[in-house]
């Protein structure tokens, strides 16, 4: 139902016929064409002529339910209808009968209570009743609102001159008086003759839901006064003059306006060209010789004419003037269209352009351009014009031009910047905090402010840091924090999903504001930024001065989009540095496999905002949490999930995919049971794999639902997240099962070379009983290799064993130890120098073995006569010679077990393995480097 003003809420607006065509226009009953008035207000008084019943109301009802809206008390004389009708009709159209009963805004009348109360007409007191219900009315009620039917004149006496009379007479009432009337006629019931008087006494009609007015309206005196064919004569004279004129102005705005259509919608010509083609519209429309394009600065008095339809004498492209001195100040100052017909009269005679120049004339318009230069639209006349004629007409069609060039100079000034934010963007040479600054350089401009700047807001609730800003004197070096109020500059932008704008603080609320006081900030235009699903910040531009007009739509749609690429950039950059988290925490050796999946659990909920990450692990019907970051009230580690349910976890390995949801509820999730059972409202999850097999899942959630969806890049970053975690795993994996192997080969190696043992002594013992008188070379070569044998034996134990395998050390002189096993090497010519004198602690056993790999290494690569070397070291020893050296790209290889360069010799690759083992048994350092002689260099230091 609609609710209508009561009898006291008084408008103050007097009553016309204006009134009552707002209400057919506002109604959706009433569906044909509404007339503008157009200086024809002759009264207050419609005269509907209907042909089907439901036309009546469809003009009765938005005019009852407009007069009920506007405070007035409304009269309906039912005739032809019933008042059980009317009150249906009414009341399904959505108007409170009852209450406009109640209250006396509504009231019923028949025509035997009206018309013909007395049992005929009579017109002189008929115009008293209504003379006194408007006086009765107007008391309570803003104004009588009446809606009469008068089917009742076909069954009456009345004649039809008693009629005219009495509408010509009551038509006087209705103009002064504040009532306004709809008498309903159904054209059935009357004669032509009479319906033809109707429609000549009324000056407004409504036919065929049409409210316009009557072309055909006789006034009274014309009607019954004596010399009314004369008057009708030149009555209908002037009106076809009239509808002449009428029709050739609107023959010639349809001219204009098709020729500024086909201008300004040419595809082949360029904006100079349409430009000039418009001067040459404006200069024939106008009658005005010259037309000219100016750039305008009111703040500097400043004028700069840009383009000129012609060469006039006084006015040259290029031409600066100050704005003062100018007719275009009259546009400038009301910002809008602006003619100067009689400079004199009007107070011009002296300026500039007038004293000297001689221009009698002017007609211009305010270009208001974002971004850039305003300008003037203005034509003058020639220096020999004495007047000019400017009219009503003239100044609308000079706004219709205006209005396309200054779209076009708007659009044309976004393209330059939009094309000067792509080519900051995309430059890949520049940092973000360099795009950063030139993209505020380029608001700065487009905004018209000096101020610039992007927000952090750390905390939801705390204050703003200020991580760069141009335009306003605070030191780079210091951190700049500040706590707008609720509602206020940034705070606002923050909570909203569209820019926030604000031309002038005066008189609002932000005057008030800590930011305004101690900044001086009076304009503002601010827009929030993202980084991924969180709110990062606000990038707003704004000025200690106050903007004379609002910021556009135009310059909203800007700032979202300079948002828009640094919520990319942000994104991007937090993407960048959480990659290079995800490294530093993979790649650090110093942590465990369980204190890497600790923190990518920490790096991962800081990530997506969420209290809760988790690692489970897929058992045979149920998710077991193998490890978890942060609480819940019913989960923790050991916790299984619900066995053979849906939930999240086996949706991920399911498909093999990241399964993310902001809103379980919402999305239609209420079913899964980590949902259900445990209130996980959202949920973002990868799966892990170890080898080929799935493994479990990583996964983040909380008990609330997200207020935002998860980004691509966030889905990303979890399957990145989802990779590391797997590689560790594996790896993880790889490794018991490679330190598994490695125990069995070490536990098969130590008990080979125990088992050996002991044949070999016996071996070496009846080596010694062999005579060598019968066969010297035979007996020589089975103690060599028993004694090799040997050293493979010790060289397996300490290599499987390592420092298990050594013996209880002694103080031993490394020199002595160095001759021994140089006595045991096949030497040739190869000599041996030992510059040693220490004694240290260790198992002279293993050492000589040390020295003759090390000897023997020399002698095998250094040739027959190599000179091998034993130094001392400030804080060791070192084993060098001058034969060909080792290459530097092998010298990191050389200890690794089984190289050799020596195979077809019977080289095992087990030596110098042994000399690294057995130094790291010690915990000695071992090097290889070049020798001064260019041989190889063996250092062996912080021995002790």
């Amino acid at each position: 139902m609609s609710e209508h003003a009561p009898p006291t809420a008084a408008t103050g607006d007097p009553v016309t016929l204006e009134t009552g065509l707002e209400a057919f226009r506002s109604s959706p009953e009433f569906h044909g064409p509404v007339e503008d008035l157009d200086g024809h207000d002759c009264n207050d008084h419609f005269a509907q002529i209907y042909e089907r019943p439901a036309e009546k109301f469809e003009a009765a009802i938005p005019f009852v339910r407009h007069g009920l809206d506007q405070g007035e008390r409304i009269a309906y004389v039912v005739d032809q209808s019933t008042e059980p009708e009317v009150r249906t009709t009414l009341q399904d159209a959505g108007i409170d009968v009852e209450a406009a009963l109640d209250s006396g805004a509504l009231t019923f009348y028949t025509v035997d209570e009206t018309y013909l109360r007395d049992g005929s007409f009579d017109p002189d007191e008929m115009i008293q009743f209504y003379a006194d219900a408007t006086a009765e009315a107007t008391e309570d009620f803003e104004a009588l609102r009446l809606v009469a039917e008068m089917s009742w004149i076909e069954a009456d006496d009345t004649t039809v001159e008693q009629l005219m009379k009495y509408e010509s007479k009551i038509n006087d009432l209705f103009d002064t008086e504040d009532v306004l009337a709809i008498c309903q006629y159904d054209r059935d019931l009357f004669t032509p003759e009479v319906i033809n008087n109707i429609v000549r006494t009324h000056p407004h009609l409504i036919y065929d839901g049409a409210a316009c007015h009557n072309f055909y309206y006789t006034p009274p005196e014309e009607l019954f006064g004596d010399d009314d064919l004369a008057r009708e004569n030149e009555r209908m004279l002037w009106t076809l003059r009239e509808r002449t004129e009428a029709k050739t102005a609107l023959q010639q705005r349809d001219r204009f306006l098709e020729d500024l259509y086909t201008i300004t919608a040419s595809q082949d010509r360029s904006f100079e060209e349409k430009l000039h083609a418009l001067f040459d519209l404006g200069c024939e429309q106008f009658d005005i010789d010259f037309g000219f394009l100016n750039r305008v600065d009111p703040a500097d008095d400043h004028l700069e004419i840009e383009y000129a339809s012609g060469d006039h004498e006084h006015y040259k492209v290029g031409g600066k003037l100050p704005l003062s001195d100018t007719y275009c100040q009259a546009a400038v100052d009301i910002k809008a269209a602006a003619s100067i017909t009689e400079p004199v009269a009007e107070g011009y005679d002296d300026l500039p352009v007038y004293e000297e120049f001689g221009v009698e004339g002017y007609l211009g318009t305010y270009i208001p351009v974002d971004g850039g230069s305003d300008r003037t639209l203005a034509f003058v006349p020639a220096d020999d014009t004495e007047t000019v004629s400017v009219s009503e007409k003239d100044r609308m069609y000079l706004e219709l031009i205006g209005q396309w060039v200054g779209y076009e100079l708007n659009r044309r000034q976004r393209e330059r910047c939009l094309r000067k934010c792509y080519e900051i963007t995309s430059n890949p040479d520049s940092s973000f905090e360099e795009k950063l600054e030139q993209l505020l350089d380029v608001g700065r401009e487009q905004f018209g402010v000096e101020m610039a700047g992007l927000n952090h807001l750390p905390s939801w609730d705390g204050p703003f840091r200020l991580e760069k800003g141009i335009g306003f004197d605070v030191d780079p070096d210091e951190e700049l924090w500040t706590d707008p109020g609720v509602g206020c500059f940034c705070r606002q932008t923050i909570e909203q999903d569209e820019p926030v704008a604000m031309a002038d603080v005066s008189g609002t609320d932000w005057a008030e504001d800590t930011i305004h006081q101690e900044f001086g900030l009076t304009s503002y235009l601010g827009t929030r930024v993202m980084s991924g699903a969180a709110p990062y910040g606000t990038l707003w531009f704004g000025s200690a001065n106050s903007r004379d007009r609002p910021f556009s739509e135009a310059e909203r749609t800007f700032i979202e989009l300079m948002g828009q690429w640094v919520s990319y950039e942000l994104e991007h950059r937090e993407h960048k540095q959480d990659q290079q988290e995800l490294y530093r925490i993979t790649a650090d050796r110093d942590l465990s496999t369980d204190e890497k999946i600790a923190e990518l659990l920490e790096l991962g909920c800081e990530r997506f905002d969420l209290p809760v990450g988790m690692l489970t692990r897929k058992r045979e019907e149920a998710f077991e949490i193998t490890k978890m970051r942060g609480s819940h009230p019913d989960l923790d580690e050991g916790t299984l999930t619900p066995p053979l349910t849906d939930n999240y976890c086996r949706r991920v390995v399911n498909t093999g995919s990241t399964v993310t949801v902001a809103d379980a509820g919402e999305a239609g999730w209420d079913g899964d049971a980590l949902y259900h059972e445990f209130g996980l409202d959202c949920y973002a999850g990868v799966q892990l794999t170890v080898g080929d097999e799935a493994y479990g899942t990583i996964c983040f959630t909380d008990l609330s639902p997200r207020d935002v969806e998860f980004t691509e890049a966030g889905e990303t970053f979890l399957e990145l997240m989802g990779q590391c975690v797997s590689y560790e795993l594996e790896r993880n994996h790889r490794e018991a099962q490679l330190e598994q192997k490695t125990d069995r080969l070490e536990s098969f190696a130590s008990m080979l070379a125990h088992e050996l043992r002991n044949p070999t002594m016996i071996g070496q013992m009846y080596c010694h009983e062999l005579p060598e008188d019968a066969a010297p070379e035979a007996v020589g070569y089975i103690t060599e290799s028993f004694d090799r044998i040997e050293d493979m034996i010790d060289v397996l134990l300490l290599l499987t064993r390592g420092r298990e395998a050594v013996d209880e050390c002694a103080p031993v002189g490394p020199a002595d130890v160095a001759r021994e096993a140089w006595e045991t090497v096949e030497t040739l010519d190869a000599t041996l120098d030992v510059d040693l004198d220490r004694t240290i602690r260790i198992d002279e056993t293993y050492v000589r073995h040390l020295f003759r790999n090390l000897l023997e290494n020399a002698v095998e690569h250094g040739g027959s006569d190599v000179t091998v070397t034993v130094g001392d070291l400030d804080d060791g020893f070192y084993v060098a010679d001058d034969g060909v050296g080792i290459p530097p790209d092998d010298r990191d290889t050389v200890f690794d077990e089984g190289y050799t360069t020596a195979a077809d010799n019977g080289g095992t690759g087990l030596g110098l393995a042994f000399v690294q083992k057995l130094a790291e048994v010690y915990d000695w350092d071992v090097t290889v480097t070049e020798s001064e002689a260019g041989g190889a260099r063996f250092e062996f230091r912080n021995v002790t």
